[in-house]
């Protein structure tokens, strides 16, 4: 059994994840999430929005957010995902942008892409098309643990194509 850790802080949710994901074990991976659960309070939905436990933005194009990197050292941006959180609730389906033009949802997307730090945008595209698991994987052994009826998706393994036995 992994050692109870006290609530920990990160300015930023991708160093809080990359933190979990450093762990050893699933057990030590497991209190590493509930330690920094307990410090930032929206892990859990940004997550649960990540891996498509619950709808999160919506109504955005998929693929790539347009984002100009202005090479602003870690801990040197304008905003982060936390404390731009309130901005990215407005793009719920409940949210009040519900009843904004497509355009105007976009620009406010945008806007909060453009203040946070280059790896937390890509955090955010991760989390507006639902494929947080694509970069943190081992996340899925311990979500049913914080996530009430998660199940990891289950992968396809790829057929690859047989090779013909004949010979010339």
């Amino acid at each position: 059994m992994a050692q109870k850790l006290p609530p920990k802080k990160f300015r930023q949710l991708n160093e809080a994840l990359d933190w979990a994901h450093e762990a050893e074990t699933t057990d030590e991976m497991r209190e590493r999430v509930r330690a920094i659960s307990l410090g930032n309070s929206i892990l859990m939905r940004f997550v649960a929005w990540g891996v498509g436990y619950e709808q999160g933005p919506y109504n955005l194009p998929e693929g790539k957010t347009p984002y100009k990197d202005d090479g602003v050292p870690s801990n040197m941006a304008d905003t982060t995902i936390t404390q731009e959180f309130r901005r990215i609730l407005t793009l719920l389906p409940e949210g009040s942008a519900k009843n904004l033009g497509q355009w105007r949802r976009e620009e406010i997307w945008m806007q909060i892409c453009q203040g946070v730090h280059a790896k937390e945008y890509d955090l955010l595209d991760l989390v507006k098309d639902q494929d947080l698991l694509s970069v943190y994987p081992r996340l899925a052994e311990v979500l049913p643990d914080f996530l009430v009826g998660w199940k990891a998706p289950e992968v396809k393994k790829r057929k690859s194509p047989k090779k013909s036995s004949t010979t010339l």
